[in-house]
């Protein structure tokens, strides 16, 4: 996601890294407090690795948009309660395409409608974590235990998270896919104009 992010913007802002090894065309820091000059929003698409730069960030007042999906929830909290007390954008998400807040808003229509409900998430075998981000999320909001979340791992598969509600008589199928990945970027893109 980094590299995307990368291309996308690198006409448009000045792009630098926080511990990138040996990146060919970014200029690259150690830290943040190495960063000479105004550093306008800090992107994270890393690991939970990066925390600490986030709590610095946040500290320093810089908006923060993140897209790391390894996070504690309790990390998550004091990452949102800083921003608050610093009064900072902080944004994190596990996912940015628009299709999945409106995939969310459905979620919350049906899941007291049914009795019996059925998740399903598809990735590519490339993806490291299972059940993904986006699917912890959406159990969370849906009020059920990851355990219940059926994770499939399929070479080149592309992102799919299914959610069947049913009851004996009937059932309602929502299905959220990605086709492009710049799917994502469309979706990031909206909320970084919103903080910088």
């Amino acid at each position: 996601m980094g590299s995307r992010m990368y291309d996308y913007y690198k006409d448009e802002f000045t792009i630098i890294g926080i511990d990138l090894i040996k990146h060919p065309v970014v200029q690259t820091y150690n830290s943040l407090k190495e960063c000479e000059g105004n550093v306008d929003v800090i992107v994270d698409f890393s690991s939970v690795e990066c925390f600490d730069v986030l709590l610095e960030g946040l500290n320093r007042g810089i908006p923060i948009l993140s897209g790391t999906t390894g996070y504690k929830i309790e990390e998550i909290d004091t990452l949102n309660q800083l921003a608050r007390e610093k009064n900072t954008p902080f944004v994190w998400k596990a996912n940015y395409a628009k299709g999945i807040k409106l995939f969310s808003k459905l979620i919350q229509s049906c899941k007291n409608e049914f009795e019996l409900l059925d998740f399903i998430e598809v990735h590519a075998t490339t993806k490291k974590d299972a059940p993904s981000g986006t699917a912890k999320v959406l159990a969370n909001e849906l009020g059920i235990s990851e355990n219940k979340i059926q994770s499939l791992r399929i070479n080149q598969a592309p992102a799919i998270h299914e959610i069947l509600f049913s009851s004996l008589d009937e059932r309602v199928i929502l299905r959220h896919e990605i086709i492009n990945k710049k799917a994502f970027i469309t979706g990031f893109d909206e909320e970084l104009r919103k903080v910088i």
